[in-house]
């Protein structure tokens, strides 16, 4: 780039000049504001995908403020969130605060992990409800955005975001499929109520069928942000952006932009949805062939680019001290895992420092960069320290086999079934100790066989 390109471009990316109809548009200006978006587009994909099965007979506001309950597992047929779990059952909300509190009631727990995270469009998470946040006691909750103002009733406990839309995002673990009633016991205490008086929910209307559309992810970042009357935390910094297009409130991505920034967003769709794809599990610490979650995970400052990546590749992760997420597409030499082949991994007779509890969790790779559970044989998408028929070594240790077709030898509750195509593995950590924080543990290598 020239030195003048790059002068106007650091320019635009600051907020300090108004581009000029013919001037050039900096590719590095551009993809910031993209990574900045991109963000807010992921979260209104999902908050208008709220109410699963429902969403059919319910209308856009009605889903919203509604707390919806998968009773059982995750499976194939779950497409809602990219990278879902297969351990916990979940209950889930889209809160819209423009209109007024929504209050909660939360069981104590004591007898299982739960966790209910709250996170602010950015996917920030600001407060936690659960077995390690609150010790596993519940109570009564209010939650407020950035723009209330009034009384808490007397024994509730206020929660503020700074901003008008929240994902409220609960997990309580399940210990096999005959565990899921009890859990949908718990599943049933967590009431959401809306006090009397307060205002309609507004829906998103922006469509989020193509996140490699630049002009959609505009147009979805630009309603998101202008659903608070206050700018405040991560929408604040959205003033930086302003001469490129990210205006909170505009009904209409292009209306007023030059076409060289419009057709500099049409550029930007593709190549940023190739740049988060290529960089997922690839951003923080490596070792014996996986990635781990970085620190900034689920909490991440002006971190835009890592924001992004995570919103494509794993929405809704939770931050360090709650969770861990290792990722793999190689094995511990460095080869690309192949579907042709069989694998191992050796879960030492120590176990794996956490409070909670951890997983293996096989996933296909969508094209778009998503990544799914894919139907099986056995309907297993994952192996944990609580599979049913989990079988140990003679020394205490566990293989979790990985491979296409049943393996040969007996592996009882050891198998994971892997896709015949392009594949994903996470191993997840639940309250991790501080070995595994401090990056001085990392899950045993995939190991091929043969």
């Amino acid at each position: 780039m020239d030195r003048r390109n790059f002068v106007i471009g650091a320019a635009v990316a600051s907020g300090t000049l108004a581009l000029p109809a013919q001037a050039a548009v900096s590719t590095s200006a551009i993809d910031a504001a993209f990574n900045y978006a991109y963000t807010l587009y992921e979260f209104a994909r999902a908050m208008q995908r709220a109410g699963g099965a429902a969403s059919v007979v319910l209308s856009p506001a009605e889903r919203l403020n509604r707390l919806g309950t998968r009773r059982g597992l995750s499976d194939a047929s779950s497409r809602g969130v990219t990278a879902p779990n297969n351990d916990t059952v979940y209950s889930s909300a889209f809160l819209e605060l423009s209109g007024g509190p929504v209050d909660l009631v939360v069981p104590t727990v004591l007898d299982r992990y739960f966790s209910i995270a709250f996170m602010n469009a950015f996917t920030d998470n600001f407060y936690y409800i659960g077995t390690r946040a609150t010790k596993g006691v519940g109570g009564k909750f209010r939650i407020v955005g950035p723009d209330w103002r009034g009384e808490t009733p007397a024994g509730t406990t206020l929660i503020r975001s700074d901003t008008n839309d929240v994902w409220m995002l609960g997990r309580i673990l399940v210990t096999g499929p005959a565990d899921v009633p009890a859990a949908s016991l718990v599943q049933d205490q967590i009431v959401l109520t809306l006090p009397p008086g307060r205002g309609p929910n507004r829906p998103i209307v922006s469509l989020t069928d193509d996140g490699a559309n630049g002009e959609k992810v505009l147009a979805a970042a630009n309603e998101m942000l202008g659903r608070q009357k206050r700018l405040v935390g991560q929408a604040a910094r959205a003033r930086q952006f302003r001469s490129l297009g990210i205006r909170p409130g505009a009904t209409n991505a292009f209306d007023g932009l030059s076409p060289q920034i419009q057709q500099a967003w049409r550029e930007a769709g593709p190549r940023g949805i190739a740049r988060l794809r290529g960089r997922f599990g690839q951003t923080a610490a490596q070792g014996n062939g996986w990635g781990s979650s970085s620190a900034i995970t689920g909490n991440f400052g002006n971190d835009d680019l890592e924001r992004a990546t995570i919103a494509l590749g794993g929405i809704a992760a939770l931050g360090q001290a709650e969770a861990m997420y290792f990722t793999s597409i190689s094995d511990g030499a460095g080869g690309i895992l192949d579907a042709s082949k069989v694998y191992r991994i050796r879960v030492p007779a120590e176990g794996v420092p956490v409070e909670g509890f951890w997983s293996v969790t096989m996933y296909a790779a969508e094209p778009d960069g998503r990544f799914f559970f894919v139907p099986n044989p056995i309907n297993r998408y994952a192996v944990s320290d609580r599979s049913p028929g989990l079988v140990r070594n003679a020394d205490g240790s566990i293989d979790i086999v990985l491979s296409v077709a049943q393996p040969d030898v007996a592996t009882g509750g050891n198998w994971l079934p892997m896709p015949n195509g392009p594949f994903r593995v996470s191993f997840r950590a639940y309250v991790p100790r501080k070995e595994m924080r401090s990056g001085k543990w990392f899950p045993p290598p995939i190991q091929p066989l043969g």
